[in-house]
């Protein structure tokens, strides 16, 4: 209580104890880790793809205390033992990584689609050398919530950004103390004034990339960067602060507030890293700033507590086993999300896994010392074990892809017309007679089946994602002269680029796919397909791309008539109608698709009962189509404008389903495999040969049950 007489209680600080390199114990700071493990886990597993601030708060942590540190090692003016900085970190971060990774690894080969096995093995070599990160940027990933389709390695970015900070930021303080040392000033003032260019470089780019690529900006070691050095410029200043004991209790439950705030505020997901991540940043900042409040009500008091000391413990090894753990569940389960029971049962092992990856890796392997005797004999195995593991997993990665092509040629060349019908087998049953086969594609690919769009997407960025306004487009590679055909609107339009494509090649059309994720195309400013605010960037992108239609007068435009709205079946907005009547109205004519049906708890039960292989799995066809519509029609159509009726390919008067004539329908959770889409193609060449006859110079083929089953490939 010394040098305070205000009457709030007050009470000495917690006692500090010594670490093994010499820094102090700090007991609330220990806590807030447990609190931000607490809410990544809990929001990874409870809250559908919300972002908690968790993870800002970790790389905020790192910063704070990593900073400090490194100047505090440099010896001479400038140097710092190199052989014990990196051989520490070798024990912290590597060592409790790698047996994640080979469990990752090992039920990989055993749960993961064969179609996902490479990307699976890319990240894990990506994880073992700590470029996650920037991996999944070049994949042209997205941060995604929880789902069977997500990888298990996702949340290693932030661990890769750690990384990358530690090995950077231990040169980066060397060469400013030598310039400090040079010139003759302080090495703190100096590299406070660095990492403040650091920091306004990296907060400007993070507002740049947020704005206009946030899918990668998200990921980004050069947008995040900001988000460990101000915390480390904190660091730097922070025993200098002096403030009385109500302020500093004010300022922690100030932080706190925003931290436990940030997930249920803000939804991070699509504005972070941006002036959006100021909330949780700030947030911890202002509990660092108050640190050890000395007063009963302060909120480092209840982060002593016990529950999230232990927490604190084992934070790094929970981060690191909870999310394979989640995503396993739930590809084994079958479900997008996480029932009750599943979501309790993950939580409970996820536990179980940190108190043991704590106490079997992070305490006992990373200070084994046959292992690790000196730190020049722990930098050399640990680099030796590091070398090895991303060998092995570049092995795993060739060993899964020649798998994949083999098994991608092999279905090629199996499908056999008449014994995979897909569509028409809905359309005339009495006329194509199969019998139940095992459906195609095999589970093992049917991810993977999106079709030829997709696949160049991956070498050749071209879809625009879910920021940006860019019309940016996919020339299918043997269709680039002739009538141009463009496919517009999100991936509910991209999706048919299969057929579209075989009819292109063989009639020569210039077909191009202009696909923003999550977009209709649409006029509409207001609400969305799911109900929600329509992005701003999605507002724009519409906006020029009915410039690029006037300017480029194609011959056909293709694109999605319906769509479903939030807890409703679907419907045709009055956006989406005027967005087709200016297309139209310029004399274009129009080819809309109807929504088609997405999977439900029962076709997820279904399809997850081996016994019931040959069953088509159905679902009510009320759930998904629209009886309005089944009766007048989509309101777009017109002279000009056509409509394909998906409904009459998938369902019956009562049912849709999730396999028709031995065909697969959906490769996730709402998007038809390319192998269906490529059965319909003869029913959508009939109608697009009454609404554009002059694109369909070659005779026509007939509509036979032979040709029904044509899968365009």
């Amino acid at each position: 209580m010394s040098g305070y007489s205000g009457r709030v209680p007050t009470l000495p600080p917690p006692p500090l104890r010594p670490l093994r390199d010499g820094r102090r114990f700090r007991p609330e700071l220990h806590g807030v880790r447990g609190l931000a493990i607490l809410l990544v886990v809990v929001f990874h597993i409870f809250a559908a793809g919300r972002v908690s601030g968790g993870i800002d708060v970790f790389l905020a942590i790192t910063g704070f205390l990593a900073l400090p540190s490194l100047l505090g090692r440099t010896t001479g003016g400038w140097r710092i033992d190199l052989a014990a900085r990196f051989s520490g970190l070798i024990r912290r971060l590597v060592v409790p990584l790698l047996p994640v990774l080979l469990a990752v690894g090992m039920a990989g080969t055993i749960v993961v689609p064969l179609s996902e096995q490479p990307q699976l093995f890319a990240e894990m070599r990506a994880s073992i050398l700590f470029y996650e990160n920037w991996e999944l940027i070049t994949s042209q990933l997205t941060y995604d919530a929880a789902g069977p389709g997500t990888s298990p390695l996702q949340h290693i970015w932030s661990t890769s950004i750690q990384g990358q900070f530690h090995v950077v930021m231990t040169f980066f303080v060397m060469a400013v103390a030598w310039a400090a040392a040079k010139v003759h000033r302080s090495p703190r003032t100096a590299l406070l004034m660095a990492l403040g260019v650091v920091t306004a470089a990296s907060f400007w780019w993070a507002m740049e990339e947020t704005a206009t690529n946030q899918a990668a900006a998200y990921f980004s070691t050069l947008t995040r960067a900001w988000e460990l050095t101000l915390p480390g410029m904190l660091g730097l200043v922070v025993a200098r602060i002096r403030l009385s004991p109500v302020a500093r209790g004010i300022l922690s439950w100030i932080g706190i507030a925003l931290i436990v705030s940030c997930g249920f505020v803000l939804d991070g997901a699509a504005l972070f890293p941006g002036p959006a991540a100021l909330w949780p940043i700030a947030g911890i900042c202002l509990f660092l700033i108050a640190g050890q409040t000395h007063v009963r009500w302060g909120a480092d008091r209840l982060l002593t507590a016990r529950p999230f000391q232990r927490l604190g413990d084992i934070s790094y090894s929970l981060y690191l086993w909870h999310w394979p753990i989640l995503i396993f569940a739930l590809i084994i389960t079958g479900r997008e999300q996480a029932d009750p029971a599943t979501a309790a049962a993950v939580l409970a092992l996820s536990l179980a896994a940190g108190v043991a990856g704590k106490s079997l890796f992070e305490d006992r392997a990373a200070n084994w010392r046959p292992a690790f005797p000196t730190p020049a004999r722990a930098l050399a195995t640990g680099a030796t074990t590091t070398v090895l593991a991303f060998i092995a997993a570049s092995g795993a990665l060739a060993h899964s892809a020649d798998r994949f092509e083999q098994e991608t040629a092999a279905f090629e060349a199996m499908v056999v017309e008449t014994d995979y019908p897909g569509a028409g087998a809905m359309v005339a049953p009495e006329s194509v007679t199969i019998a139940a086969l095992d459906p195609v594609p095999s589970r093992d690919i049917l991810r993977s089946d999106a079709g030829w769009y997709a696949t160049l997407n991956k070498a050749e960025p071209c879809i625009q994602r879910y920021s940006g306004s860019e019309t940016t487009s996919c020339q299918h590679p043997e269709a680039d002269e002739g009538s141009l055909v463009l496919m517009v609107g999100g991936s509910h339009t991209g999706q048919w680029a299969e057929p579209m494509a075989a009819m292109a090649v063989e009639y020569g059309w210039d077909l191009e796919v202009y696909e923003k994720s999550g977009c209709l195309f649409t006029t509409d400013s207001v609400r969305n397909s799911a109900g929600l605010p329509i992005d701003e960037s999605c507002v724009a992108w519409n906006e020029n791309m009915q410039d690029v239609i006037e300017r480029r007068r194609p011959a056909l435009v293709v694109t999605t008539g319906t769509t479903r709205l939030a807890g409703e079946p679907e419907a045709a907005t009055p956006g989406m109608v005027d967005a087709v009547r200016r297309v139209t109205d310029a004399g274009i004519p129009v080819f809309l698709f109807r929504e088609n049906p997405h999977r439900t708890e029962d076709w997820l039960a279904c399809l997850a009962d081996d016994s019931a292989a040959h069953t088509r799995c159905e679902a009510p066809r009320s759930d998904f189509y629209s009886a309005e519509i089944d009766r007048e029609g989509l309101p777009q159509v017109s002279e000009t404008a056509r409509a394909f009726d998906t409904s009459k390919y998938l369902c019956d008067e009562e049912s849709c389903y999730a396999q028709v004539g031995n065909v697969r329908v959906l490769r996730d959770d709402n998007h038809l495999t390319a192998t269906f889409a490529s059965s319909a193609r003869t029913f959508i060449e009939s109608e697009l040969r009454s609404l554009t006859p002059d694109l369909f110079t070659a005779p026509a083929g007939s509509l036979t049950p032979e040709t029904w089953g044509s899968l365009g490939r």
